[in-house]
């Protein structure tokens, strides 16, 4: 008996040292391996989320700095072409009761609806027909915002929401407010975590993670509040539970005068080339003289806000290639320390079209500030941030808005001119323009109509709306999901 003891205990041993050693092979299957069975996968339908009207500060009594409720309303202009048998869905992010309601197709014509709540629009394909893309659907949102100190053109895309994202373009100092606005448009709550990065890096404090967002609601927070005396700061949002869509908001204000807005969404992924167009400078006149008078009106000189968010240090240049002759640019190159969110000056820029290319030696998080100014008796002034866009060359699609002069930049940071088509997809016409390698082109766009962005080599694009003096751009990007094939494996 004690034998039989002995040996099983070695034989156990055994087995023990086989897998210490990782020689142990398990054998998962008699007879000849099951082959992959390669079924089709449908797009998921697509869903954009619109920003609604702007939040002012203040509540009922309009001083209360920690109170924010909507002002106004927003226009969301939209364009669709779905095949039979889709339909989109659009939901107010007021909460789980506030029900759903049906947008008809408008056949490539812009169509408009008012709202002061975030809106989420889906497109509802069972069938499969439909290309989840812009050119089956797209959405921005607009308003000429006048009332409770803030004032100004505010235009962004209505966005497809991100478990990741980066926001730039925050200040907190004395006279400037920077508000970071999320909505989930899921059936399930969301939790949040932020890490921001300011001027002398990193900033850590309370309250930063685990910041509940409800299903179909929307959360408002005072950046301030969490890093205040800011020139300038960098956000890096995270979502648990479902994926959440967010912008910063932004407002100036001199004295007691409101002195522009604007809400700036996630960057794209950082990169070691970006592609920054839309730099289209006016008023440079009304602008210097205003600085020379006041240093509170500084931030009227176009600027670059950057961020490395890696572990290095990085030799950043900046090139401002402006159109034609008379559009002289200029260059500047800096050494920019990691996860510090720091902005220059673009100085010396006289009237005209612009584009901004960057190179840096580490990946980089770009965005440029542009301001608008009419000199007078009470100054008017507002600004506009312009995000690096993604390059592409298959369709994407915008709408341009009835009551703005719009016009399409497109630059070009290849190593080759391309080849860009502007079709007008309300009426079929089309326009063919060349954009150099490492230049741009600037088309005006016809109001009120629907059109489409293509190029022969992949080019970057933004819409630039002016509103009679205030100022919106918005990058052209292709919120799209994509279908496919899927292997799998059935035992």
């Amino acid at each position: 008996m004690v034998k039989k003891l002995i040996a099983l205990v070695v034989a156990l041993a055994a087995i023990g040292s086989l897998f210490a050693l990782g020689e142990w092979r398990w054998i998962g299957h008699v007879g000849k391996p099951v082959a992959a069975h390669t079924t089709a996968v449908k797009a998921r339908d697509l869903t954009l989320v619109c920003p609604g009207s702007a939040f002012a500060s203040g509540g009922s009594s309009g001083t209360n700095v920690q109170s924010f409720g909507r002002t106004g309303s927003a226009v969301v202009d939209y364009s669709s072409n779905l095949p039979g048998g889709v339909s989109l869905v659009s939901s107010p992010l007021t909460g789980p009761a506030a029900g759903q309601g049906h947008l008809g197709d408008t056949g490539n014509k812009l169509a408009n609806l008012s709202t002061q709540s975030s809106l989420a629009i889906t497109v509802r394909d069972q069938s499969s027909s439909a290309s989840q893309a812009s050119t089956t659907f797209t959405a921005q949102s607009y308003q000429i915002a006048a009332d409770k100190g803030v004032n100004g053109a505010i235009g962004a895309n209505c966005q497809s929401p991100a478990s990741d994202s980066w926001l730039l373009g925050a200040v907190t100092t004395v006279g400037r407010e920077s508000l970071l606005v999320i909505s989930n448009p899921a059936a399930t709550d969301a939790t949040v975590d932020l890490q921001l990065f300011g001027e002398s890096g990193p900033i850590d404090g309370a309250g930063l993670n685990g910041i509940s967002v409800s299903a179909n609601r929307t959360v408002v927070l005072p950046l301030a509040g969490y890093a205040p005396q800011q020139h300038a700061l960098a956000v890096h949002l995270t979502s648990r539970g479902a994926a959440v869509a967010s912008w910063i908001q932004s407002r100036t204000v001199r004295g007691t005068v409101s002195a522009g807005a604007d809400l700036v969404g996630p960057a794209v992924a950082p990169a070691g080339n970006l592609v920054i167009p839309g730099l289209l400078k006016r008023g440079t006149k009304d602008a210097l003289d205003l600085i020379s008078n006041n240093s509170d009106y500084q931030d009227l000189t176009p600027s670059v806000q950057l961020l490395v968010p890696g572990t290095k240090a990085a030799t950043v240049t900046v090139q401002v290639i402006g159109i034609g002759t008379k559009s002289i640019g200029t260059v500047l190159q800096e050494q920019v320390q990691p996860n510090t969110a720091t902005t220059f000056d673009l100085t010396g820029l006289k009237d005209g079209d612009y584009s901004v290319f960057v190179h840096s030696d580490q990946p980089v998080l770009s965005v440029v500030k542009l301001s608008r100014t009419k000199k007078g008796s009470t100054p008017i002034t507002d600004f506009a941030f312009l995000p690096a866009v993604a390059p592409m060359s298959s369709p994407v699609a915008a709408t341009a808005a009835n009551s703005a002069v719009t016009k399409v930049s497109i630059a070009n940071g290849g190593s080759q001119s391309a080849s860009a088509v502007i079709t007008d997809l309300t009426t079929g016409a089309k326009n063919s323009v060349s954009v150099p390698h490492l230049g741009s082109t600037v088309v005006s766009v016809t109001a009120g109509d629907v059109f489409a962005i293509s190029a022969d080599r992949p080019v970057s694009s933004s819409l630039v709306a002016d509103f009679t003096g205030s100022l919106a751009v918005i990058p052209l990007q292709d919120f799209s999901n994509s279908s496919g094939r899927l292997a799998v494996l059935v035992h």
